[in-house]
């Protein structure tokens, strides 16, 4: 009855018609992507965007990961560490682009569930519980929950999330990476001693000079630089690219200027950060303990509902062009397994990662010379070849530490900006400071007051802040806001501004603005005939003095 509840009629995406039965949905799944097996697997193969694609996923994912992994292992004090984020991100991110229906759906340890362990260490502490035992029932809970979900078709909910709540949660986690990527540079720049003036000032170039340069090279298409091939070849590597380049610099800086922290990699292997057993002792825990696992797992599944379908959700909108279909329910029955089993193991949950599953998606997209999208290469190559890549790298200590712990912070950055950046809110805000009426040019609430727009972005901007304070302060119970922002979204929401008002305010890129009033139209064509005047008269200015210096 939750559609009654929140509001009658709400668009259906693809992939979340109501299909009934049990597991029946799961099945579709299913059906309808077994007609692509052929060209999953050869056909879409042999295209540029699968080698550039996998390099994007390895490069995007691992250094997140890797900072991931230092961070658990800190506040855990060495009970969970890099190992096994780096082993659970590969083994399950193979079987997801060989078993899912949607293997462009990045799949990792992200930095939610990194807060979602640490708190449920914390609660081990708490109700002296020995923490292995209860994480492992945690994820069984969990794996049930949610295969309940995927079976019962729960899924198909998703849909009343609108773009006010995906906008807000893609700022929040966009800047959770940045947040993660400062912190790391700090966290590097206080590791010495020594000249400490002149090492903060080196680690703070050397991140922010991955950063730009990532972000530079992925912007080239919009310059005139080089060809379109070029242009093309270094957007498509941009990350690799700056990451590669870092590690050159950080290698010679090291060897002839000033030492450079590289990643530890004394730990890395088939090895448990504490030396444990890898299988949990599932008898070494009370009923107590079994009951509180129970409980702890339905805030972390209420999490990971939102989460994993909201990031299938964007990477699967219309507009990204994909050919073969959306799927929700074939992979939220795939996390389900891996965080049954993974947990049991001692390796940490997994789900669908904002940002990087858009982001993927853009990386395999194929564009035409005016940069406009053609289509997307899908296939179960690149992502498995990204993934496999990661579990080598455990492997070969020798190449992870030449690569600067600045590529890392760096890399995340990155990440995180081109989350936040990348929405309609980032958008909006802008025009808290900059011309009040040519950005909104052709955009759908170009009609609208600045009071509305400046209100709207506001409220949206207090909701970003809220998932921060309940991030810091409320730990498992950080989930129920997130999931509180749909029915502000339809009850709340219509009290403050008018339905039409949030429907032009939340209106997708590409659908077509309102009609802009003729009082707008007027103004803004007087702001635009004031600036052809103020530049005709500077053309002429400089005109006159070019004539007066060749007569000198």
């Amino acid at each position: 009855m939750l559609h009654k509840l929140l509001v009658s009629h709400v668009e259906t995406p693809p992939g979340l018609d109501y299909i009934g039965g049990f597991c029946g949905g799961l099945m579709n799944d299913y059906r309808r992507r077994c007609a692509y097996c052929r060209s999953d697997w050869l056909t879409d193969v042999l295209k540029g965007k699968t080698v550039s694609g996998a390099l994007f996923l390895f490069f995007a994912t691992f250094t997140s990961t890797l900072a991931l992994g230092k961070h658990i292992n800190d506040v855990t004090h060495g009970v969970i560490g890099i190992n096994e984020y780096l082993i659970m991100n590969s083994i399950s991110g193979m079987l997801h682009s060989v078993l899912g229906c949607q293997p462009l759906l990045v799949l990792r340890p992200t930095g939610p569930i990194t807060l979602l362990i640490e708190k449920l260490h914390e609660v081990s502490e708490w109700l002296v519980l020995p923490f292995w035992p209860l994480f492992a029932w945690t994820g069984i809970f969990v794996g049930l929950y949610m295969f309940l979900i995927a079976a019962t078709e729960l899924s198909r909910f998703i849909k009343y999330v609108t773009p006010f709540t995906e906008n807000i949660f893609a700022t929040f986690i966009g800047t959770v990476y940045i947040n993660d990527g400062i912190q790391g540079m700090i966290r590097v720049w206080n590791s010495g001693t020594a000249d400490v003036a002149a090492r903060k000032l080196l680690v703070f170039n050397m991140t922010l000079g991955c950063t730009a340069l990532a972000y530079y090279l992925s912007k080239i298409p919009s310059t005139a630089w080089g060809t379109y091939t070029i242009r093309k070849l270094l957007s498509d590597y941009a990350l690799t690219i700056s990451v590669f380049v870092l590690a050159i610099v950080g290698a010679v800086l090291d060897a002839h200027f000033f030492p450079v922290e590289f990643i530890d990699t004394s730990s890395t292997g088939l090895t448990t950060t504490d030396g444990r057993q890898w299988m949990t002792d599932m008898g070494s825990i009370t009923g107590t303990g079994i009951l509180a696992a129970a409980v702890a797992a339905i805030p972390i599944v209420m999490f990971f509902y939102l989460d994993q379908n909201i990031s299938s959700l964007m990477c699967q909108k219309p507009e990204q062009m994909l050919g073969k279909g959306a799927y929700f329910h074939s992979s939220f029955a795939c996390m389900a397994l891996f965080n049954l089993l993974g947990p049991i193991w001692g390796l940490p949950f997994v789900t669908g990662s904002l940002p990087h599953s858009p982001q993927f998606v853009g990386a395999m997209t194929e564009t035409d010379e005016d940069y406009r999208p053609t289509g997307v290469v899908e296939n179960r190559v690149a992502p498995f070849i990204g993934y496999l890549l990661m579990g080598v790298a455990l492997f070969l200590p020798d190449l992870l530490n030449k690569l600067p712990e600045t590529a890392v912070s760096g890399a995340l950055i990155y990440v995180g900006l081109k989350a936040a950046l990348g929405t309609q809110l980032w958008e909006r805000f802008l025009l808290l400071f900059t011309d009040p009426y040519k950005p909104r040019l052709g955009k759908g609430y170009s009609h609208l007051p600045l009071k509305t727009v400046h209100g709207f972005t506001l409220l949206q901007i207090l909701m970003v802040v809220g998932c921060w304070l309940c991030n810091i302060y409320i730990g498992l119970g950080f989930p129920v806001f997130v999931a509180s922002l749909i029915p502000i979204r339809f009850k709340v929401l219509p009290l403050i501004f008018s339905n039409e008002d949030i429907d032009a305010l939340l209106a997708e890129e590409g659908e077509p603005p309102k009609k802009m009033p003729d009082s707008d139209v007027d103004q803004l064509a007087n702001i635009e005939d004031a600036e052809g005047e103020d530049t005709e008269k500077a053309m002429g200015a400089e005109k006159d003095e070019t004539s007066s210096r060749q007569c000198l």
